[in-house]
């Protein structure tokens, strides 16, 4: 077992020392308690994340950039106006090599150590983020929301328009190439642009990680959710409104409220109104066939799998072509795919068969995969209508293991009423 609360020296830390990072949290089968787990994961997250947030390491590394760009823009510079200039003398030329090299070794040097151990911590720090996040993704296990649960960290926007600056600065010299001074400005301009873009490409890659966290943990609540609707200890109230339905009608309402305040604020415009109508049906009446044409496609291709792996059923079971591993597979394990359950609902997306017969759930994969789940290791079904117009919908199966097995199906009504049949209990959200 992994302890992030080991007993460290309570002395106070010199301020130029980072604190040890967590240690890794190894497998999840070797601590004593999920409960010890869980927290020690949150514990650790809190950590890496709050370092990597913290002022002193972005005005250290702002620093740090600063002086190698000031330096390597400055110095070729220097040196091209001393080299240029009409009045320049041997004894100039020698002191501008010595300041230049002055400025290199008492500048440069040391700030690229410094933004060196910078990246060596950076990187194991973000090692250590995904280790500790994809050690246990229960319902329960919380996740930080410093990344992306408001609006992107103000370090984003800086970066970006420093960049912005960069660019054109870098413009304004390139324009200016024909004098020696801006030329050799130039690879100065290049070292800035690109610490300008570490932070941008750092955090675009953190928001993204984070938000897929989060939708694996909005996935197994979910599911947990539903499990106590089955087993009676908790009760989801139902909507008779597709969710399609709600997301168009969240979509269309805010332009409909409008244009019914212009019809009545002016009247004498409402031509214009109907032509901007005429375009939006235009555009609809375009984006239609498109949808249409992307169903179509899934469809033909979940047929063709389905129609591929028939001779591996017996004859006369009706098979269901399906589409598998629709969520994200853990970075920490590796299932055998002809075996576990679990990796039939982790990514990557495949195609496959399912038939129902004999009290077993039978599962084929283009892939050469196979499962057989018996229908008493079924805690129950939900069917997952689709919020996205070009998406068949889902069907969840619940296993009594406490994972799941999410497939989407054109035929996933079917799916759900073979699977009712049999005495699986069917949950509707």
């Amino acid at each position: 077992m992994t302890d992030i609360t080991s007993e460290r020296p309570t002395t106070r830390r010199s301020p130029l020392r980072a604190a040890p990072l967590p240690d890794p949290p190894g497998a999840a089968e070797s601590w004593p308690g999920r409960s010890e787990l869980l927290r020690s994961q949150e514990q650790a997250l809190d950590t890496l994340v709050r370092e990597d947030l913290s002022r002193a390491r972005a005005g250290a590394f702002l620093l740090c950039a600063l002086a190698v760009s000031f330096t390597v823009m400055l110095v070729p510079a220097g040196m091209a106006d001393t080299l240029t200039s009409d009045t320049s003398n041997g004894v100039d030329v020698a002191v501008s090599v010595v300041l230049s090299a002055l400025l290199l070794v008492g500048v440069t040097v040391p700030a690229l150590l410094v933004l060196r151990k910078l990246h060596t911590r950076t990187t194991r720090r973000w090692h250590l983020l995904r280790e500790w996040a994809a050690v246990d993704r229960g319902h329960d296990s919380l996740f930080p929301t410093a990344y992306g649960a408001q609006a992107p960290h103000a370090r984003f926007f800086n970066a970006g328009v420093a960049l912005l600056l960069v660019i054109t600065l870098a413009g304004i010299l390139i324009a200016s190439a024909t004098d020696p001074q801006a030329a050799a400005a130039l690879p100065g301009t290049v070292v800035a642009g690109l610490f300008a873009w570490a932070p941008v490409k750092k955090y675009a890659a953190r928001y993204g990680w984070a938000a897929r966290e989060r939708v694996v943990r909005a996935r197994e609540r979910m599911r947990h959710q539903h499990r106590d609707q089955l087993t009676g200890t908790a009760s989801t109230p139902r909507s008779g409104i597709h969710p399609a339905a709600l997301l168009y009608f969240a979509t269309i309402a805010p332009t409909a409220v409008i244009g019914i305040i212009f019809v009545v604020a002016r009247p004498k415009n409402a031509a214009a109104l109907a032509v901007l109508g005429l375009l939006a049906l235009s555009l609809l009446a375009l984006g239609a066939p498109l949808v249409q044409l992307r169903r179509r496609r899934e469809r033909a291709l979940l047929a063709e799998a389905a129609d591929a792996l028939l001779p591996s059923f017996p004859v006369g079971t009706v098979v269901h072509p399906v589409r598998y591993g629709l969520n994200e597979q853990p970075a920490h394990t590796r299932h055998n795919i002809a075996a576990a359950p679990s990796a039939w609902d982790d990514g990557p997306s495949r195609t496959g068969a399912l038939a129902v017969q004999s009290g077993t759930l039978h599962l084929r994969g283009t892939d050469g995969g196979a499962l057989e789940v018996p229908l008493a290791d079924l805690t129950g079904v939900v069917f997952l209508p689709s919020t996205v117009a070009w998406l068949h919908p889902s069907v969840d199966l619940l296993l009594s293991s406490g994972g799941g097995i999410e497939l989407r199906s054109p035929q996933a009504k079917g799916i759900t009423a073979a699977l009712a049949d049999s005495g699986v209990p069917v949950v509707t959200p």
